[in-house]
């Protein structure tokens, strides 16, 4: 006999989900926005490279892909929430080597190992819960919780400098540290895997729990191992496509500032509306998600691709109100970059979410990489930085081409259903 529990309205205990992975994305900023500021102080305090420190930010990149890479397949197999839990501990403690270390080689480890580590938090482990939470909602939920990253990248530099003039090396990091340390506690008490475990309902729609007999041979072994995942065509045409939005955010942000005294600003305006980008990125991660609650996260990527194109042919025409347009444009991309892999992952995979998401990430974060390298070759070559985003439009143009016509929707479907039949 099937027992029927009673529906909860508004999100409920998911509220607790929202706040932590919030904090997660957060923290998954904290270190390289920290370092925009810390660099200098640094420098001056320890005699160090300004220029190095700026460059382990690159390094610590490289450590965000093989973070994604041996989490994302580790929580294929083991608890998201324990793993996460795992990575919280090691990011106090490599917070702590920041703080406290005079030695470069150990800083330098220590901000490789912070930096991959809290991407795993923020960006690997904690959309398998939600995935796992809010199946159907995970749209406006990821437009909700992705707002942590552009508001840490605008408040994180100011948040070091605070730290620091308090309490010197160490007080610099302690409040992301603190911020981190609430997160966890959060993730403990409040949060499973399951969110029945919780007493929670998933995507607070009715849950019905069925009879044992009737369970047993429903759950198969997903056919989405490491293996078939690598050598599935759309798993790397959805993986560079999607890349492309985060190499052109991340390319373009970098850019932004020579670009904007470049077209006359003096360096206390383009300053405030650099800062006003990344505070623009706030509502754009969240229309994000309420474009991909509407239409899916398949058509509402498509948007973001226009919307990119869109920004640079504004900031192009080189006027303030154009240029604000522009910047309100980056914005909502910026948001877009960091919500669809997740919610087309969900849509796609399902209950195999954490096996796709485990590949398709990596492969979005290294395209996404190449990003301010490849803005600043075509500055350097050109001279000027009105030539980058016009390759900025036209990038984004054959990503919405190559993303329409390559990356097909419903392909995990016919894998399984091929595998079904054989």
């Amino acid at each position: 006999m099937e027992n029927t529990k009673v529906k909860k309205k508004g999100y409920g205990k998911g509220w607790a989900l929202i706040i932590y992975a919030f904090l997660a994305y957060f923290t998954a900023t904290a270190v390289g926005s920290a370092m925009n500021s810390a660099s200098g102080i640094l420098a001056g305090l320890r005699g160090w490279s300004a220029t190095f420190l700026i460059s382990l930010i690159s390094l610590g990149s490289l450590g965000n892909i093989v973070a994604g890479f041996v989490f994302g397949k580790l929580s294929v197999k083991h608890s998201a929430k324990k793993l996460s839990l795992i990575c919280f501990v090691i990011y106090l403690v490599a917070m702590l080597g920041l703080g406290v270390t005079t030695n470069l080689g150990m800083f330098a480890v220590c901000l490789v190992f912070a930096n991959a580590i809290s991407c795993a938090i923020g960006y690997q482990l904690s959309p398998v819960i939600i995935a796992k939470w809010f199946p159907k909602k995970k749209g406006i939920l990821m437009g909700i919780v992705t707002m942590g990253i552009p508001l840490c990248s605008g408040i994180a530099a100011m948040i070091y400098n605070a730290g620091y003039k308090s309490m010197g090396p160490l007080g610099g990091f302690l409040p992301f540290m603190a911020i981190a340390a609430v997160a966890a506690i959060i993730l403990i008490l409040f949060i499973s895997d399951d969110p029945k475990d919780k007493g929670f309902t998933p995507d607070n729609g009715e849950f019905r729990e069925v009879d044992e007999e009737k369970k047993e041979g429903t759950k198969k072994d997903s056919i989405w191992t490491t293996k078939k995942l690598l050598t599935t065509p759309q798993v790397w045409v959805h993986g560079i496509t999607l890349g492309i939005q985060l190499l052109f955010a991340s390319g373009l942000m970098v850019q932004l500032y020579p670009r904007l005294l470049e077209i006359g600003f003096d360096e206390r305006t383009a300053g405030m509306m650099m800062l006003a980008s990344g505070l623009l990125a706030l509502p754009g991660s969240y229309i994000s998600g309420l474009i991909d609650q509407k239409i899916g996260a398949r058509k509402a990527a498509c948007t973001t691709y226009v919307i990119g194109a869109l920004a640079m042919v504004l900031n192009l025409a080189g006027n303030v109100v154009c240029v604000w347009l522009s910047l309100a444009c980056i914005g909502v991309v910026v948001g877009g970059a960091a919500n669809w892999p997740a919610s087309l992952c969900i849509e796609e995979f399902g209950d195999s979410f954490a096996n796709g998401y485990g590949i398709i990430q990596p492969i979005i974060q290294i395209v996404g990489a190449i990003g301010p390298a490849f803005f600043a070759m075509i500055a350097g070559k050109t001279g000027s930085y009105r030539i980058p985003y016009i390759s900025g439009a036209i990038l984004m143009i054959i990503g919405l081409i190559c993303f329409v016509f390559l990356a097909k929707p419903n392909f995990v479907k016919e894998e399984e259903a091929k595998y079904q039949n054989q």
